[in-house]
């Protein structure tokens, strides 16, 4: 999992810009929209619009990278969104309703922001090894973060975290940069949108783990709309070489 070949012991500085603004892509930006936007939107509207990364990662794919994006991919993408927007409004897609625009653009702001580190990261990969990348952008990131909530939300932050909450955000940060890691060390030998439309399978395994782990209710169609958004997943990688 932390497989790591070394090689990138020396940074271009041309490429500091770059490792930079896949940080802020990355790290920075998504976190940050993301949490402003759910104040102006549903948690639904924001699931469904985050998911559209597939959406942006092939436009992006097939214009910079000219990744071949053919009739099986569109389709594969137009089902899996489908099933998407019917999973996270439970099939009422009336409840896409209640939101403000300025929410749903910055959720979707989220979704360009992980395409564009998709399409970045995948130039990196070319130099840099995944741990090396993983490392760089978590901790510009992280620094931007903390310093964008120290000078406008200095006054919310609590007086006091207990060792609980201490320990739940070390290891979500350690699962998140263990997730990357493997991520990039996949996307080194598939395409980028070959590999971002699995994002659409997000979704449909936060309602598994809902079930499992809070016990929340799955119902008929639940199973019907996570199908429908994995056989649009199965489509596009349906014929393609491993």
């Amino acid at each position: 999992m932390f497989h790591y070949r070394g090689g990138a012991s020396g940074i271009s500085r041309r490429d500091l810009p770059i490792l930079f603004g896949l940080a802020i892509a990355q790290i920075f930006m998504p976190n940050l929209l993301q949490n402003i936007g759910l104040e102006y939107t549903t948690a639904s509207v924001s699931s469904v619009l985050q998911s559209t990364t597939p959406v942006f990662t092939l436009l992006l794919s097939f214009i910079l990278l000219k990744e071949n994006v053919g009739l099986r991919e569109l389709a594969g993408v137009t089902v899996a969104m489908l099933g998407v927007i019917l999973l996270s409004t439970g099939g009422n897609v009336t409840n896409l309703a209640g939101s403000v625009f300025l929410g749903n653009l910055l959720q979707v702001g989220v979704a360009a922001s992980y395409a564009v580190s998709g399409i970045v990261g995948k130039h990196l990969l070319k130099k840099y090894q995944p741990m090396f990348i993983v490392t760089l952008t978590f901790v510009f990131g992280g620094a931007l973060l903390t310093l964008f909530a120290v000078v406008f939300e200095r006054n919310l932050w609590p007086a006091a975290l207990s060792n609980e909450v201490i320990m739940a955000l070390l290891l979500l940060s350690f699962m998140y940069c263990v997730g990357l890691v493997c991520w990039y060390d996949v996307l080194q030998r598939t395409g980028v949108f070959r590999l971002y439309v699995l994002l659409f399978t997000m979704p449909v395994l936060a309602v598994l783990i809902s079930v499992i782990v809070l016990r929340e209710s799955f119902t008929a169609l639940d199973i019907v709309f996570s199908g429908l958004t994995l056989l649009g997943v199965g489509i596009t990688q349906f014929g393609k070489p491993h």
